[in-house]
């Protein structure tokens, strides 16, 4: 059986159905939720947020590194990108974006 490639926004929303539970950041008293893919489709086409492959470019200018994971989440009344990226090191950075500009909140 032959492999076939996935396209970015293809593949960004194959993993978003890989995610189930929600994320809680240590120094928040806010909950962070996470959206299942057909949430993410429906804000993205709804002009809600930025294309997961925009995030995922602008996660990568802040923690270069293979994006290995990306979450579209709500926190309070915002939206927020989680990006996971693997940096060439090994090392894990991840970097939380805002929804709609794609603004770095956070690099952990």
């Amino acid at each position: 059986m032959p492999m076939t490639l996935l396209d970015p926004t293809t593949a960004i929303f194959a993993m978003l159905t890989l995610v189930a539970s929600p994320v809680i950041p240590a120094d928040t008293s806010q909950p962070i939720s996470c959206l299942s893919a057909s949430e993410t489709r429906d804000a993205v086409s709804d002009g809600k947020v930025m294309q997961p492959a925009a995030a995922s470019r602008h996660a990568r200018e802040a923690a270069p590194g293979e994006v290995v994971r990306i979450r579209l989440c709500r926190l309070g009344d915002d939206y927020v990108y989680v990006v996971t990226t693997l940096k060439r090191d090994g090392r894990v950075a991840r970097v939380t974006l805002d929804g709609h500009s794609g603004k770095v909140a956070d690099i952990r």
